[in-house]
């Protein structure tokens, strides 16, 4: 029985006991199923925000490729702006030119026409100094005829014979009527010249340019002036074929002997004196004026332009680098593609080379060895001709093509060669607007600072006009182009 009742206990606790953990069993199920419950809606929260967040990623990716697409619009539509602005103001600088070159030329014709009419006054004047020392004769000429008369008149009265000999009152009649026609002969010459005149207007009307197809100095027809001096073709100033005769100026050359027995370029000994430097026509805003006085001292310059030749055996000898020949040619041909640095390098190592000084020259040296101390434009006349330079529209075979040869065409009266045209030289000066308060003693003028430094003489591929004698143009010292070279000079 004991056995019974112990048996039945064991059982209850085991039936207790598998409740207890059918309870806990049940807890944890439901413990889990509502952490499940939770993951589920978490995970559903977080497939949501993932979809918002697709959502949002798709909506930016669109608002971004509309924004680019709209940012690209914009800047193909501003570049497109860009160049049409280009367009135009490329346009506006060739009228600008265009207007530059028309007003130079307007202003170069008033000046000689300026120049005109003071000669003109001057022969005005001294015709009426002719005219009023003839009127005084002819008065003189006159009392001495009345005189005479009168004591004809008397001798007659005296010895009652009214008659004069033939032979003195032929004489008097003629000496009258001789000087009286004199006289009225220069003073109608005179006003004749001077109604005949015709002064300068306000706009004078220029010659086609070349590049219409009519020649500068062939398109408006000349009628000459009654007097000896410059005369006026098409409203502009020329030296007439007299004038433009000039004798060539005796100058001595000579060529120093380098280290290795060869010859240096020829140089030109100039003995300099007193010049006039500028452009008598120059407006306010041109830097090639005022004129001014100037004292040159003597000085040798090259007679020709360096040549690709006499820089390359530099260039050899030293390992600098070989210039471009643009495919022209090289040897006597002008050196181009070097910079002002280049340049100087060139005659300093001639220098050593020699044992004299050579250097680039001076503005002031280079305008009065190019013109030969001659106020026209060009160092031949006032207009470009052809066979005398190489330019745009100088009529030459190179003309905006290529260079030419060193020497190709005549040298002016000092024996320099290509002072106009074939290319621009460098010189010693850095640029400055204008000529105030530049030395007076043909120095170069250098200043403080130095952005840009001066070429002369104008180009192949330039106007006629870049390459008038006072014409001037800036560069920065390391540009290297095709139209650039230089010549030397060299101290006494």
């Amino acid at each position: 029985m004991a056995k019974h009742r112990s048996t039945a206990s064991g059982d209850n606790a085991d039936r207790a006991a598998v409740g207890v953990s059918a309870v806990g069993i049940a807890n944890e199920t439901a413990v889990l199923r509502r952490r499940l419950e939770m993951a589920r809606e978490e995970t559903a929260r977080l497939s949501r925000e993932l979809t918002q967040a697709r959502e949002l990623m798709e909506k930016r990716e669109k608002a971004s490729v509309d924004e680019h697409q709209t940012l690209q619009q914009e800047l193909d539509s501003f570049r497109q702006g860009l160049r049409d602005k280009e367009r135009i103001i490329a346009v506006m600088v060739e009228q600008s030119r265009r207007l530059e070159d028309e007003l130079q030329e307007q202003h170069l014709a008033y000046n000689g026409l300026r120049q005109n009419l003071e000669q003109k006054k001057l022969t005005l004047v001294e015709a009426r100094e002719l005219v009023d020392r003839l009127t005084a004769n002819h008065k003189t000429l006159n009392e001495r005829y009345q005189t005479l008369l009168s004591s004809a008149r008397t001798v007659q009265e005296a010895a009652a014979q009214p008659v004069m000999p033939s032979s003195l009152r032929s004489w008097l009649a003629l000496d009258g009527r001789f000087l009286m026609g004199l006289a009225a002969s220069a003073l109608l010459g005179v006003l004749v010249g001077a109604w005949s005149f015709k002064a300068p207007s306000p706009l004078v009307e220029l010659p086609q340019r070349a590049g219409d197809g009519v020649a500068l100095n062939d398109a408006v027809g000349s009628q000459k002036p009654a007097f000896e001096g410059p005369r006026v073709q098409g409203d502009r100033p020329q030296l007439d074929a007299q004038a433009q005769q000039v004798e060539p100026v005796v100058v001595q050359a000579l060529r120093d002997r380098l280290r290795n027995n060869s010859f240096g370029p020829r140089m030109l000994v100039l003995k300099g004196g007193t010049f006039t430097m500028g452009n008598f026509g120059a407006l306010p805003t041109d830097d090639d004026g005022p004129v001014r006085e100037l004292r040159l001292g003597g000085f040798l310059i090259g007679a020709t332009e360096v040549t690709f030749e006499e820089y390359d055996r530099f260039a050899r000898a030293t390992g600098r680098r070989l210039p471009r020949d643009f495919g022209w040619g090289r040897g006597r041909r002008p050196v181009v593609d070097v910079s002002w640095t280049d340049a100087r390098a060139y005659a300093d190592w001639l220098s050593r080379q020699t044992g004299q000084r050579y250097r680039l020259p001076s503005e002031a040296e280079w305008e009065y060895a190019a013109g030969a101390d001659r106020r026209s434009h060009f160092w031949w006349g006032y207009d470009p001709e052809r066979g005398k330079a190489v330019c745009f529209d100088c009529g030459s075979r190179w003309d905006n093509r290529s260079t030419a040869p060193v020497g190709t065409f005549d040298p002016n009266p000092f024996g320099l060669y290509d002072t106009a045209g074939n290319v621009m030289e460098w010189v010693e000066d850095c640029h400055h607007p204008s000529y105030v308060d530049a030395p007076t003693d043909g120095r170069p003028w250098i200043g403080e600072t130095c952005e840009f430094r001066v070429a002369r003489g104008g180009a192949f591929n330039k106007s006629a006009r870049s390459m008038h004698t006072t014409a001037r143009h800036r560069f920065s010292a390391d540009t290297r182009i095709d139209m650039i070279g230089f010549r030397l000079a060299r101290d006494e």
